[in-house]
């Protein structure tokens, strides 16, 4: 994970958009300055075929990479880990099942995941510890809802791992590891009048539910989108909440007892963060979105050990949005996400 204590200046490296109407990236992970993974989505038609992406950054430019596509109308890819160049996890859903593909070092293959429901299943987290230790979430639909999914790689196969819901409607949105026995997952449960934070924690032996605050009323939806940890004291979740003027960013922080809210910027009418990364506890940046007008433009907000504060960042079309962020220094930071029908991938060196 990159140090974000020098990153205020960003640049845009366009990537290709193999689409000829939709191209759009979720997910990015830094392995070096040379080795960088984004994956997403991408049509052709409108209406049409949504067909999954993932593209390589080599230290001097992107490609796209060929991804096997199991579903011919629905098939993309919402996260990405590694642990090494021939080690890399990138995860979504195929159709109506869950979708886990595994880059070896020479091209990505499909690896036979749980689907528990015949519809509905899909992942959006994915945190890699080791070549043996891997997880993934995401939800699968249950009734009229759906339920939180989390699987393990146990250096075989995936299975199903139980976590604990507070509601019988439950979803789990990012993943983040610190070692084998300290993972946090973060998401949304819903009640009969509300969508709340959900917060779950695996010490190596079981998961279970953590208390996190919701902000005051009148608040309709809160969700955490984004999280990541740099030590058993020093964990972040980034979301955003629904009041009565529109959607306002959301971050909070674990200090090794207790999960707290922590003020952030709002600068436009609509604000959402969506991915969090950090290196210490004075070098974290989040990103996101907010709507400003008629324009909906990228969110980028730093904290420095004291407070969040917003970093300009490239909006380059009419509708931009970040989806993730990674890096592995302190002068090399990726964040991707889309600008109009166009992939967007910005660095901050």
């Amino acid at each position: 994970m990159a140090s974000a204590a020098h990153c205020s200046v960003w640049t845009g490296v366009p990537p290709p958009s193999p689409g000829a109407v939709t191209n759009t990236l979720g997910g990015v992970t830094a392995l070096s300055s040379c080795n960088v993974w984004a994956v997403g989505l991408y049509q052709d038609v409108a209406d049409g075929p949504i067909v999954s992406l993932a593209e390589h950054w080599n230290g001097r430019a992107w490609t796209v990479v060929p991804t096997p596509d199991p579903d011919a109308d629905r098939t993309l890819l919402e996260a990405v880990s590694g642990t090494s160049s021939s080690r890399v996890w990138a995860v979504g859903l195929a159709g109506d099942a869950s979708l886990i593909l595994l880059w070896n070092g020479t091209d990505w293959a499909r690896v036979a995941s749980p689907s528990p429901s015949n519809n509905g299943n899909d992942l959006s987290g994915v945190a890699a510890v080791s070549g043996a230790d891997a997880w993934a979430v995401g939800q699968f639909a249950s009734g009229t809802g759906a339920k939180a999914l989390v699987l393990h790689w146990d250096g075989h196969h995936w299975a199903r791992n139980s976590a604990p819901a507070p509601a019988n409607t439950s979803e789990l949105s990012g993943v983040a590891a610190i070692s084998a026995r300290n993972i946090w997952a973060v998401g949304s449960f819903s009640t009969a009048s509300t969508t709340k934070t959900l917060i779950e924690h695996w010490n190596g032996k079981k998961w279970a539910h953590v208390p996190s605050p919701n902000p005051p009323n009148p608040v309709l939806d809160v969700v955490l989108d984004g999280v990541t940890a740099t030590s058993p004291s020093d964990v972040w979740a980034v979301g955003s909440y629904t009041s009565r003027t529109g959607d306002k960013t959301l971050i909070e922080h674990w200090n090794g007892r207790a999960w707290k809210p922590v003020a952030s910027p709002n600068p436009g009418a609509s604000n959402d963060l969506f991915s969090v990364t950090a290196s210490s506890a004075t070098s974290a940046l989040a990103v996101g979105t907010y709507v400003t007008g008629a324009r909906q433009k990228t969110l980028v907000v730093r904290w420095n050990g004291r407070a969040w504060t917003r970093v300009p960042s490239p909006s380059p079309g009419q509708a931009n949005e970040l989806a993730s962020v990674a890096g592995n220094s302190a002068s090399d930071i990726w964040a991707v996400g889309f600008a109009d029908s166009q992939v967007l991938a910005t660095h901050c060196c």
